[in-house]
């Protein structure tokens, strides 16, 4: 016995929607990764551990667009000053991460745009930066 007019149709259409979605997910895996970097903490250890992590995504996924979002405590690190890691930072910067210092943090520690690490740009908010990157933007979330 044929298939009916309508059977056909419906396989058809069938074949055509598993094919746009393997294509789909096709694209998704080829897709950059996106990584938003929690960094709120002193801790030079830690810090180096972090940005030594941030270099090898870069290392084992070229292109992954890393965003290093730094407050509370965390801004040392991107501090002219006060940072333990500033040809880390400044490498990772030439190499495409972005970083950003929470404004609310500079303002209740008085540290003005001038005294970060060159190539560095600022957040309102660094917490709902984090949460933005997130849930608006869909990275994925990495505290060292």
């Amino acid at each position: 016995m044929s298939p009916t007019p309508a059977k056909t149709a419906t396989l058809l259409l069938s074949l055509v929607v598993s094919a746009f979605l393997g294509v789909a997910r096709a694209a998704e895996d080829e897709a950059p990764l996106k990584v938003v970097v929690h960094m709120n903490f002193a801790e030079v250890g830690a810090q180096a551990a972090g940005l030594r992590s941030v270099r090898r995504m870069l290392k084992d996924e070229p292109g992954t667009h890393i965003e290093v979002v730094c407050h509370a405590a965390g801004i040392q690190v991107v501090e002219k000053a006060r940072t333990e890691h500033p040809d880390a930072v400044a490498s990772l910067i030439k190499q495409g991460v972005r970083f950003v210092a929470c404004e609310n943090t500079m303002k209740m520690n008085s540290i003005k745009k001038e005294d970060l690490i060159p190539g560095v740009d600022t957040v309102p908010s660094g917490a709902l930066e984090v949460v933005r990157k997130q849930f608006r933007e869909g990275y994925a979330y990495f505290k060292p």
